[in-house]
């Protein structure tokens, strides 16, 4: 059994070819026409004219979720400090930024960044015996 997800694009539209989508299907053109002018799918422009239809306006709606707690100069200077100071933890990072966000949040920025916990190569630790016989 084949299942088909339907995928809408319609948040690639910008503004002015929202307002183009309305003008040209009052206009009378058939939602194939227009998907083929503006290079989109059908189903955008279905979905840009169902909106225009129910709620009279097609202006994005704002995302649903919690909003960020960082802004990407935030999170840019996160990632600088840790590159920075490598032996930093998330909590020290995060008290030398001065950001008011979870240690979570700080290593999900570093993680963004591609910068992962990084472990020493595993050595048996010497002893002052050890270096004793060593430089002899």
């Amino acid at each position: 059994m084949l299942l088909r997800r339907r995928r809408s694009h319609y948040q690639q539209l910008t503004e002015f070819e929202r307002g183009r989508v309305v003008g040209l299907l009052e206009g009378g053109f058939s939602f194939r026409d227009i998907a083929e002018r503006l290079g989109r799918n059908v189903s955008t422009v279905h979905d840009c004219w169902q909106q225009w239809s129910r709620e009279g306006t097609v202006s994005r709606r704002l995302g649903s979720g919690q909003p960020r707690g960082t802004t990407e100069r935030k999170d840019h200077r996160v990632r600088r400090m840790a590159v920075a100071h490598c032996t930093a933890s998330a909590a020290e990072i995060r008290a030398a930024v001065g950001t008011t966000v979870t240690q979570l949040t700080v290593t999900n920025r570093l993680l963004k960044g591609h910068l992962r916990a990084r472990r020493p190569v595993a050595c048996i630790p010497l002893t002052p015996n050890h270096c004793r016989l060593r430089r002899e």
